[in-house]
């Protein structure tokens, strides 16, 4: 899947939503797990782009392997491979980081990948008959490489791309497949269920590029140019709850903010009318003294 922002930042926060990520880097100087230097290095590489709208800045795409009888240990080493051996035909001069996800039987491969080669100022674009050749040439490598996988022939078998469907050049999951939709739906859901401030939500959703609008009764947002509803996303309940949980936390905060001062206040006061005591006290003993002094 493409995405015409910047949004390298919550595609990573997206692939180490699960504790089960094993993170591994392609033409990365970064550390993979140092996420704040990942994304510096993406965008760095993205600013030798020009902004043109509609343009992608980055490639979400999945590697996947057919189930199967095989320890996980063994799985993730091929798939890990097989990765690799994609990115080396698909984008060889490109950054990209790989997120490996075993939370599941079906272990799979996320990868971020940029859409230009390491400081070049043009976006590779690969036509769906070169995309097609790359995808055969994996399967093949698949079948030979490893043959205590079951043989299988999803691309290898001629077909006609001309008549195949944008729907069908989706990324594949474990039963069936992931639209765009489906994954902005995934990440706005795990945004309103872990957002515990405002801020959080303003700073997020500026991150991924959402911007959201009032029309009469209807709530929506706007995304990579595209609008779409929140009750057809299914999220419109979810949306207002935390929006209303987020408010009360925040009366809650100033609640206590305002106790505290009070009582900061109370104890500033205390010290103040204390110390008057201390130098009343003080003249008065001066005083005590002197008449002492004068009387003798």
């Amino acid at each position: 899947m493409s995405r015409s922002s910047k949004s390298f930042a919550s595609l990573y926060d997206y692939f180490c939503k699960n504790d089960n990520v094993d993170l591994r880097g392609y033409n990365l100087f970064s550390n993979p797990l140092d996420k704040d230097e990942v994304i510096k290095e993406f965008l760095e590489n993205a600013e030798y782009l020009k902004r043109s709208r509609g343009k992608n800045y980055l490639y979400h795409e999945i590697i996947s392997l057919k189930e199967n009888d095989l320890d996980l240990d063994e799985q993730k080493t091929i798939l890990e491979d097989l990765a690799f051996k994609y990115l080396s035909l698909r984008a060889e001069n490109h950054l990209a980081l790989m997120a490996l996800h075993s939370d599941k039987e079906h272990i799979h491969i996320h990868l971020m990948i940029s859409s230009n080669r390491i400081s070049e100022n043009k976006r590779t674009r690969l036509s769906k008959k070169k995309f097609h050749s790359i995808q055969q040439s994996i399967e093949r490598y698949t079948n030979q490489t490893y043959p205590q996988l079951e043989p299988t022939s999803h691309y290898l078998r001629d077909k006609n791309l001309e008549k195949e469907k944008r729907a069908e050049q989706e990324l594949k999951h474990k039963r069936g497949k992931i639209t765009k939709k489906e994954e902005l739906k995934n990440l706005l859901k795990e945004t309103f269920e872990k957002a515990n401030s405002t801020t959080y939500l303003k700073n997020h959703f500026k991150d991924l590029a959402i911007e959201f609008y009032i029309r009469g009764k209807t709530t929506g947002l706007i995304f990579e140019g595209k609008k779409y509803r929140l009750k057809t996303l299914g999220l419109e309940d979810l949306y207002f709850r935390t929006l209303q949980r987020l408010e009360k936390k925040q009366e809650r905060e100033l609640k206590r903010a305002r106790t505290k001062a009070r009582e900061k206040s109370f104890v500033k006061d205390d010290k103040i009318q204390k110390r008057k005591r201390e130098m009343e006290n003080l003249r008065s003993s001066k005083r005590d003294k002197q008449d002492f002094e004068r009387d003798i």
